[in-house]
């Protein structure tokens, strides 16, 4: 009997979302609350580019990342009685807090706790890995894991840098490579070979700390980054940059200037990329340009952080800002995306079109 094929759009998503109460997933009476959840609008956006208007019934799904468990709950009302969810994360809390939440709704989803850069080899083959945390590249196993045309859609590192990431839609092909690249925003947390405990210091691509302040740089082992990441958390220049109103629209703003900017860097070959960050109480994050004696970035509340108001550091971002802001503040998704081989898996870089 031939199943009943279901395009996954914007219709069949609302149907599973109303089927699925996320309430149960995230703030269960006895169970509680999870430390973090990822907001619905991004839920909902990231399945309909790893489904890519196609057929998720009957599909073997591999998730990493089971998180409150909500997101599997979806991919298996998508999936269907003939479909299977397999869900990997690495907090055993998590884990087992799904597990309870899926048996309470009899939900055919199979909870790991495991590395989620392993995948899950004893459920293998797949036909769709879908990732809610960024990895800095796509891990090898997961290439091992999918059958042949099967689509890999995750967040994931598009520079050596810390908070440059993006999401990757790709499929894989007969001689396991990745063709077919799309590219997205994306704000996802970092996926670690260990639980992440923070969400103010990236696990990756830290160079530099001071206190709850740190420097990513793509320039490491040729200058001081501790010098760099001083210059920036005490700047003797402050200007305004507006990216745009409060709240998404200037979080977006600030994500699409981040990939171009790490796409220019990577055109251009300078490999002065930096991003710095600082963690409670202020939450900023940056991006820009920096070596160790002069150093600038555009902070996510709109504003150009500098040793000096002449530094060079500060006049190649004035000049990259200009060009991104002509070319109309093109995101991940005008910028062109590479993938290659190394590291145990595929590195995935952005760079201009």
């Amino acid at each position: 009997m031939r199943r009943r094929r279901r395009t996954v759009n914007a219709d069949t998503l609302a149907a599973a979302v109303a089927a699925v109460p996320r309430q149960h997933y995230t703030d269960h009476p006895v169970h509680g609350s999870p430390p973090q959840t990822t907001a619905q609008a991004a839920i909902e956006r990231d399945i309909l580019r790893a489904a890519g208007e196609g057929d998720l019934t009957g599909m073997r799904i591999l998730e990493i990342g089971t998180g409150t468990g909500y997101t599997g709950a979806l991919l298996a009302e998508l999936a269907g009685p003939g479909g299977t969810v397999v869900s990997v994360d690495i907090d055993a809390r998590l884990v087992g807090r799904a597990r309870r939440l899926h048996a309470e709704r009899n939900r055919p989803v199979r909870v790991v706790c495991g590395d989620g850069h392993d995948g899950v080899p004893d459920a293998a083959p797949f036909d769709v890995i879908i990732g809610w945390c960024a990895p800095t590249i796509v891990p090898g196993a997961w290439i091992k894991q999918i059958r042949p045309g099967g689509i890999i859609s995750t967040p994931v590192s598009i520079a050596p840098v810390a908070r440059a990431v993006g999401h990757l839609r790709a499929t894989v092909t007969e001689e396991a490579t990745l063709t077919g690249l799309r590219l997205g925003g994306a704000a996802y947390v970092d996926m670690g070979h260990e639980v992440n405990t923070t969400l103010g210091t990236p696990l990756f691509y830290v160079d530099a700390r001071a206190g709850e302040s740190y420097l990513s740089v793509a320039w490491r082992g040729r200058d001081d980054p501790d010098a760099a990441l001083a210059l920036l958390n005490a700047p003797a220049h402050l200007e305004d940059h507006p990216l745009g109103e409060e709240g998404p629209q200037r979080a977006a703003a600030w994500r699409d200037a981040c990939a171009y900017l790490a796409a220019r860097d990577h055109a251009l070959d300078t490999s002065s990329l930096t991003t710095w960050g600082s963690g409670a109480p202020s939450w900023d994050n940056g991006v820009g340009f920096s070596c160790g004696r002069h150093a600038a970035v555009l902070t996510d509340s709109g504003q150009l952080r500098a040793d000096r108001k002449d530094s060079p550091a500060l006049a190649e971002l004035r000049d990259a800002l200009t060009e991104w802001e002509g070319a109309g503040r093109p995101g991940p998704e005008q910028l062109a995306v590479m993938a290659s081989p190394g590291g145990g898996g595929w590195q995935v870089r952005v760079t201009l079109p």
